[in-house]
């Protein structure tokens, strides 16, 4: 696989998962407004599982980039890293609001 390719497909498994965490944070979030803790407790794993699998392409696209694999930054991979930091962020501050739900 070109370097250009390995670097889309690892933007890609980024925004996918990224995506899939947020929607799974936000997911909880609801169910724990309703008092649904349990539902929101399995949904904040999930996204756990999700942000996981996208901070391991990260690190993959970090040590190619400590290698000298990566010779440009494209919108691409910009997009992912934004969506990689507010999918993260987004889920610490809903656990918090979480805490909050259930005082």
């Amino acid at each position: 696989m070109q370097d250009n390719e390995k670097l889309e497909d690892i933007a890609m498994i980024i925004i996918a998962n990224s995506g899939a965490a947020r929607s799974s944070s936000f997911g909880a979030l609801e169910e724990a407004k309703k008092g649904n803790f349990d539902t929101a407790e399995k949904m904040l794993k999930d996204a756990d599982e999700s942000l996981h699998l996208a901070h391991e392409s990260h690190r993959e696209l970090l040590k190619m980039d400590s290698k000298g694999e990566v010779d440009k930054v494209s919108i691409l991979l910009a997009h992912a890293q934004d969506h990689l930091m507010n999918s993260t962020l987004a889920e610490e501050l809903i656990k918090e609001l979480i805490i909050l739900y259930k005082k």
